[in-house]
This record gives C-alpha cells, sequence and structure tokens, in this order.
C-alpha cells in the first residue's frame, strides 16, 4: 500500500551540535518522517531541533540527508506524535497545492445561460454558464457536487474536476469540435 506525502511548505529554523542556525523549509510530511530542503549539508544520524512555523519546536533525528534535503524523525511518545501529524496534514489541506489543468481551448460567454444539470441519480438541478470550451464548462450551481462526478450538463455528458465558490468547472467526456464552440450554442 502506497503512504502519501502531504505537501507541506513551512520555513524552519534550525541547528545541530555542529551546526548553529540555519534555514530550512518544509517539503512534505509521510510516515517516512518530515522532508526539509537547506543549502546546509547535513549527516544522518544528527540530532536536531527546528523550530518550524505554526508547529513549534521539534527535537528529531536526521534519518536521511541526500544534496539539499533531508530527513528527520521526530522523538516523542504517540500520543505526541499523532497531534503532530494532525497538525502537519491538516495545514497541508489548508495550503491546497492541487494543480490546475492548463487549458488551451478558447472560452465564450454563450448568450443561452441556463442549463440542466442531471446528477448521476437521475435528479437535475439548474445550473448557470459561466463560460464554455471544446473541452469544458464552467458553472454556477446551488449544489456541491463529488469531484469526479459524472454529470449530464443539458445533453452533454461530463465530469466534475474543480470547485469554486457556488460553482464548478466540468470536463466533457466527449469534447466538442472547437468550431462547434460559439456565442448561439445551446448545450
Amino acid at each position: 500500500m502506497h503512504d502519501p506525502r502531504h505537501r507541506i511548505i513551512l520555513p524552519a529554523l534550525c541547528w545541530t551540535a555542529r551546526r548553529r542556525d540555519f534555514y530550512a523549509i518544509t517539503t512534505d510530511v509521510s510516515v517516512e518522517g518530515i522532508r526539509f530542503r537547506s543549502s546546509s549539508r547535513l549527516i544522518p544520524g544528527e540530532d536536531i531541533t527546528c523550530r518550524i512555523r505554526h508547529i513549534g519546536l521539534l527535537h528529531a533525528r536526521i534519518d536521511q540527508a541526500a544534496g539539499q534535503e533531508f530527513v528527520v524523525s521526530v522523538r516523542g511518545g504517540r500520543p505526541a506524535l499523532a497531534g503532530l501529524a494532525r497538525q502537519f496534514v491538516r495545514l497541508s489541506k489548508a495550503q491546497d497545492f492541487r494543480v490546475e489543468p492548463v487549458r488551451i481551448e478558447r472560452r465564450i460567454v454563450p448568450k443561452q445561460k441556463s442549463v440542466a444539470v442531471t446528477l448521476e441519480g437521475g435528479h437535475a438541478v439548474s445550473g448557470h454558464v459561466l463560460n464554455i470550451s471544446a473541452s469544458g464548462v464552467a458553472l454556477l450551481v446551488d449544489q456541491t457536487l463529488e469531484l469526479g462526478a459524472t454529470i449530464r450538463i443539458g445533453q452533454k455528458l461530463a465530469r466534475v474536476v474543480r470547485h469554486f465558490t457556488h460553482g464548478l468547472g466540468a470536463a466533457f467526456v466527449e469534447p466538442f469540435e472547437p468550431s462547434a464552440v460559439h456565442e448561439a450554442m445551446t448545450l
């Protein structure tokens, strides 16, 4: 089973017995430990102390060091480590590093903006088209739909690929031909 890495970017002031006050930045957290980047070269097995923004003071051991990256395991009992892990995951989710897909098709705003959105269970809600391209559509809807959900927008099947305030972005299962995308089009 694959253990997830939670990407988290936090500045840290660190020190070891042989190297005083150097800066590092966290890059991710996993069951492997906390991964940092720093211009300081470190040695596996060294004890390290880091003051990490939004986390606090940590006492750890360097488990891996290669180039500018190093991984530490935090010292402490199971309850302290579980609380620390929850704090890192919460901060990681707040930073939200999802990559937005690159849009290459021209977007237009159609004259007909009202559209029926049929959900997987067959229930229909009304939607308002903000813009449309050959590959997808941005809609305002009153219902939150799960990422990856298949929906029908007018007569066109699509999958929900992103959320924004009061709306969603959906990618068409079968894109339109670019010449079919114009202001007079209807879904």
